[in-house]
């Protein structure tokens, strides 16, 4: 009895880990460090246009999204949530073409809550989280400042662990956030719509490819 039942259990744990695998278009594969592609260069498989008011036209060309200018935000977010919630690295590649506002925030997921990384926003410069214990980008103790030129690349990645939350601009870290004892949600608003991941921009054309998650050791 007692090798039948851990038989069993062997079993059901080799069948969940198949299906973390699996599941889903675009999820992560279960591999520890393994990089999946989210975006597949050729179209929006496994996205949706976010539904934000105003929004200004998306497409997609020479494997990259080319986000319009809109009257407020325009873009896209995942179409499914098989995704891990914590462990794990989120990158994009972003240009900004015109505009003087934020031109890939990034939404992510952080346990059962989500978070935005802001880079350029409020007028431009700005870089931070929304929203902190209520405090948005601008407010709380991530904000930072940087310029960002027009017509060139620049890769942001997100790492999310239990205990902290780190940015990077190309290879710099511009965000290290320890996460005990703080209230981490979505600035109230249009952005809640950008979930489970999402990219946006504001009042920019901005152009955006590889877009990647990998799992990471905890």
């Amino acid at each position: 009895m007692k090798l039948l039942k851990m038989f069993l259990k062997s079993k059901v744990s080799y069948l969940s880990l198949l299906l973390t695998a699996s599941i889903g278009s675009g999820c992560i594969n279960g591999k520890q460090n393994a990089s999946t592609k989210l975006f597949n260069g050729k179209d929006l498989a496994g996205w949706e246009i976010t539904d934000f008011a105003g929004s200004g036209e998306i497409k997609v060309k020479d494997g990259e999204l080319h986000i319009s200018m809109g009257e407020l935000i325009t873009g896209i977010n995942l179409a499914h949530d098989n995704i891990p919630r914590s462990n794990y690295e989120l990158e994009a590649e972003a240009l900004k073409f015109d505009g003087d506002d934020f031109f890939c925030a990034i939404t992510f997921p952080l346990g059962e809550t989500y978070a935005t990384f802001i880079p350029g926003g409020w007028g431009g410069s700005l870089v931070g989280i929304s929203s902190i214990d209520g405090m948005d980008a601008a407010e709380n103790e991530t904000a930072s400042f940087k310029k960002f030129e027009k017509n060139q690349w620049y890769r942001f990645k997100i790492r999310v662990t239990d205990e902290n939350i780190q940015c990077f601009i190309d290879e710099e870290m511009v965000v290290d956030l320890p996460l005990e004892d703080r209230n981490i949600a979505l600035r109230p608003g249009p952005i809640e719509l950008s979930v489970p991941i999402g990219i946006a921009s504001f009042q920019c054309i901005s152009k955006i490819r590889n877009i990647n998650l990998r799992s990471i050791n905890p």
